[in-house]
C-alpha cells in the first residue's frame, strides 16, 4: 500500500524513494527535490573554477623565493656561528702560540743565566757540562718543534645532520597513525603519572619535576627552571594570553609567560580539585578530579572571571570521571571513564550549548587514581585519543568515528601536535616526536 508523499503539506501519494535521504515523494515533490540538488552544483563549478583560477594565476617563481628566504637566513645564522667559532679559535689559538713562546724565552734565559754563573765562579764539573748539553738539546728539539708545527690544533671535520631542515613531502594533508614512521627525535625523561606536556606551535614544554623544561622544533632543550609549586595535574596555552596555563595537585592555577621568565599564581580563580585544562581563544576550561566531574568555563579577557559551570547530569553521570578536555574551533573534546563498567568514551560537545556532537565508545579498564585517557588535537579537527592502560592510540574522525587504532611499543602518557607536522608522544622514559 501506498504512502503519503513526505511533504507535510502535500497530500498526493508517494511514487518514489529519494535513496540519498530516504524520503518518499510524490512526482512533482520528487522532480522539485531533484532540482533542488542539482541547483547546488552550479555554485561548486562557479567555486571549483574561482579555484582554477587562483592556481593559474599563482607565481610558484615567487612562492619560492618566499620558502627559500628561510634557508637563506638559515645558511646566514649557520655562516654567523662559524665566523665567530672561528674568531674566538683564532684569539685561542693567538694566546696559545705567544705563551708558548714566552715559556721558551723563559727557559734559554733561565739556562744562560745559570751558564754565566759557572763561568764566573769557575766552579763548572762534569756532571754540570753533561746536564747543561741535555737541556739544550732539549731546548732545541722544543724550539724546532714549535717552528715547523706551531701548537697541535685538531680540526674535526663539521657533520651537518640533515634532518636539521625538514621540507614537506607532497602527501596527504591527513594522518595516518597506522603508518607511523619511525621517530625522528627522542628526549630522555623519567617516570611520571602526570606527565605534562603542552605545545604552542613553537616550543614545546615539558614537566621534568622538579623543573620546567622548554625545547624547540630541533628538540634542543632551550631554557629549564625549577618549579617550587606543587606537582603539575595539567597544562595548556592560551593564545590570546601568549602563556601557558598550569594547574596544580593542590588546586591552584598559574600562567607563565612563553619565556619561562615570569610566573604569576591566578588568584581570582577558586580553589578546587582541577585535574584538566584547556583554552579556546576567549575562555579557560577546567574540569574536576571527582566523579561527576564539574567543568568550570572563565573569561580570559578580564582577569579570569567566571563564566558558567556545567554539572552533572549535563557534563556526565555521577558514577563517571572526565579525565581530559580538550578545545578546537568552537568545540569541547572530553574522555569520560564509568566506575563501574570497562565502557569509556570521547565525546565532542559544542561550546556555546553543550550538547554532544558525538560519542565514541572504547573499552578499557580504568584504575582509580590515574589518568588514564587523554586526546589531542590533530589535523583537520580530527582527535588521537590515547589510552595509558592498553597503551592503544585511537584516530577519531572529525565526525566521531574511529579511524584507525595503533597499539604503542610503551605506554602512552600523553601526546600534542606540535606545529601541524610532529607529533609528540611521551611515554615512561621519553617523548618521541614524528613527522605527519
Amino acid at each position: 500500500m501506498s504512502s503519503s508523499c513526505t511533504i507535510n503539506t502535500c497530500k498526493r501519494k508517494s511514487r518514489a524513494l529519494c535513496h540519498c535521504c530516504s524520503k518518499k515523494l510524490c512526482l512533482d515533490h520528487l522532480k522539485e527535490h531533484n532540482d533542488l540538488i542539482h541547483s547546488q552544483l552550479n555554485p561548486l563549478v562557479d567555486e571549483i573554477n574561482t579555484l582554477h583560477n587562483q592556481m593559474s594565476a599563482s607565481n610558484v617563481d615567487e612562492i619560492i623565493d618566499e620558502c627559500r628566504q628561510k634557508l637563506d637566513k638559515w645558511r646566514h645564522d649557520c655562516y654567523t656561528q662559524i665566523d665567530r667559532i672561528y674568531e674566538e679559535k683564532c684569539h685561542e689559538l693567538q694566546q696559545r702560540c705567544i705563551q708558548e713562546a714566552g715559556q721558551k724565552r723563559k727557559k734559554i734565559h733561565q739556562l744562560k743565566l745559570k751558564i754565566n754563573e759557572l763561568i764566573q765562579e769557575q766552579e763548572a764539573i762534569h756532571t754540570d757540562i753533561f746536564s747543561l748539553k741535555a737541556t739544550i738539546n732539549d731546548i732545541k728539539r722544543d724550539v724546532n718543534q714549535f717552528e715547523e708545527n706551531g701548537v697541535l690544533v685538531d680540526v674535526h671535520p663539521l657533520i651537518i645532520d640533515q634532518n636539521l631542515i625538514y621540507i614537506e613531502q607532497s602527501t596527504s594533508n591527513e594522518i595516518n597513525i597506522s603508518t607511523l614512521s619511525s621517530a625522528y627525535r627522542s628526549i630522555d625523561c623519567f617516570h611520571d603519572n602526570w606527565s605534562g606536556l603542552v605545545s604552542n606551535n613553537q616550543f614545546l614544554l615539558l614537566d621534568q619535576h622538579p623543573n620546567l623544561c622548554l625545547f624547540n622544533k630541533a628538540l634542543t632543550l632551550l631554557k629549564q627552571i625549577p618549579w617550587e609549586y606543587d606537582r603539575i595535574s595539567d597544562m595548556c596555552w592560551s593564545s590570546i594570553l601568549n602563556n601557558f596555563i598550569i594547574i596544580t595537585k593542590n588546586n591552584e592555577v598559574f600562567q607563565i609567560n612563553e619565556n619561562l621568565t615570569s610566573i604569576e599564581h591566578i588568584q581570582t580563580i577558586k580553589k578546587k580539585q582541577w585535574l584538566s585544562c584547556t583554552c579556546s581563544d576567549a575562555s579557560l576550561f577546567l574540569s574536576t578530579n571527582d566523579f561527576g566531574s564539574d567543568i568550570f568555563q572563565f573569561n580570559l579577557l578580564s582577569s579570569f572571571d567566571l563564566i558558567k559551570q556545567w554539572q552533572p547530569p549535563k557534563t556526565c553521570s555521577y558514577s563517571e570521571l572526565i579525565h581530559n578536555i580538550a578545545c578546537n574551533n568552537g568545540t569541547l573534546a572530553l574522555t569520560i571513564s564509568n566506575k563501574y563498567d570497562k565502557l569509556n568514551r570521547i565525546e565532542l560537545r559544542s561550546l556555546s550549548t553543550f550538547k554532544k556532537l558525538w560519542s565514541l565508545k572504547f573499552n578499557s579498564t580504568y584504575i582509580i587514581g590515574q589518568r588514564s585517557y587523554r586526546v589531542c588535537l590533530l589535523r583537520n579537527d580530527e582527535w588521537l585519543g590515547i589510552d595509558h592502560n592498553t597503551s592503544c592510540l585511537l584516530h577519531v574522525s572529525k565526525d566521531g568515528k574511529l579511524k584507525a587504532t595503533r597499539s604503542y611499543l610503551s605506554r602512552a602518557h600523553n601526546a600534542v601536535l606540535f606545529g601541524s607536522n610532529i607529533l609528540a608522544i611521551r611515554t615512561k622514559n621519553h617523548i618521541k616526536c614524528y613527522r605527519v
